[in-house]
């Protein structure tokens, strides 16, 4: 794992045609608390829409910071505004996961998929992984046509537990495989 965490440490930011992806800061908080403290974009998310700045700041402080090789914030150039977080999880040298969020001000604009198109190169030609998969709740199409756009494939749902809802929900799990990523790549 030292190796992908340097690997991953090496990889701060990322440049996109209209996106600017890095590292997250506690100063981040007013902005990222204009998009967790909207219900519309916790609806499908595990969490409850943040209640206050000192809620942001403390998720900022107790999960982005401390595991920030993972966390990218997502700036959109043209304002230089924090719209979004996306998130690479590891879960075994093989493996990763995507999980992502944006300010719904910025939906329908091609972002989380511009978004995520460089941590998929960063996934499969640098740290050499079999397999990126992502999930969403069901009801959610719009996260599903994202995984879609970045060439994932549906491999169906099961059920989930998340203690917000107090009951099972089904999440569509979706995949890539390097195998699938270099094919489409010589594709285009």
């Amino acid at each position: 794992m030292s190796t992908t965490n340097l690997i991953l440490a090496q990889h701060n930011t990322f440049l996109t045609e209209h996106l600017f992806l890095r590292k997250l800061k506690l100063e981040d908080a007013t902005e990222m608390n204009a998009f967790t403290s909207d219900p519309e974009v916790a609806r499908y998310m595990s969490w409850l829409p943040h209640e206050s700045l000192e809620e942001t700041q403390r998720i900022i402080a107790n999960l982005f910071l401390p595991n920030q090789l993972h966390h990218w914030g997502i700036v959109e150039k043209k304002s230089h505004t924090l719209i979004g977080v996306i998130s690479l999880s590891l879960h075994h040298p093989h493996l990763a996961e995507f999980g992502w969020m944006l300010h719904r001000n910025y939906w329908g604009n091609g972002y989380m998929a511009e978004a995520a198109l460089p941590l998929l190169q960063l996934c499969f030609e640098d740290l050499a992984l079999d397999v990126v998969q992502a999930k969403h709740l069901s009801e959610n199409q719009k996260s599903g046509r994202v995984m879609e756009k970045i060439g994932m494939r549906n491999m169906g749902h099961v059920f989930v537990w998340f203690p917000k809802f107090e009951k099972a929900r089904t999440a569509d799990y979706w995949a890539l495989s390097a195998e699938d990523y270099f094919r489409q790549k010589q594709i285009t």
